[in-house]
């Protein structure tokens, strides 16, 4: 997949933009770069004529293949192993719709407040089952 940056109003969310009919609208997706096996898991949102016509503005680079692009963001980029953008990056995209997939994206969201909660409502959820069995015991 050929690797662009993110717009700025994207740079700090959870997703990454690419072109796959096969993914329900806004699927959570694994990201895996196959040459260090570093994996991030995020939100897709799909490219079309929309993004297309928003994100080919002068002077960005434009995007002339959207079916083997990814749009993606600093950190996404930086979690899979310090990627730059222009560059052509083997990545395997496999959906993962789970409830472990979905937390998983908000453990690698950008944003620490998101991360915070996930990993809060996971600790109070864990207390919770504790307390439960205290209880029962």
């Amino acid at each position: 997949m050929k690797l662009y940056s993110a717009l700025r109003e994207d740079s700090q969310q959870g997703w990454v933009w690419l072109q796959n009919s096969s993914l329900p609208a806004r699927s959570i997706v694994k990201i895996k770069n196959t040459e260090n096996r570093k994996t991030i898991y995020c939100e897709t949102l799909q490219i079309d004529n929309n993004f297309l016509k928003a994100y080919n503005q002068s002077p960005r680079i434009s995007i002339t293949n959207p079916q083997t692009t990814l749009v993606i963001n600093g950190w996404y980029r930086t979690k899979l192993g310090g990627l730059h953008s222009q560059t052509d990056v083997d990545l395997n995209v496999t959906p993962c719709n789970s409830s472990y997939g979905m937390f998983m994206a908000c453990i690698y969201h950008p944003q620490t407040v998101v991360r915070v909660a996930a990993w809060l409502g996971a600790i109070s959820v864990a207390l919770g089952v504790l307390s439960v069995i205290i209880s029962i015991l």
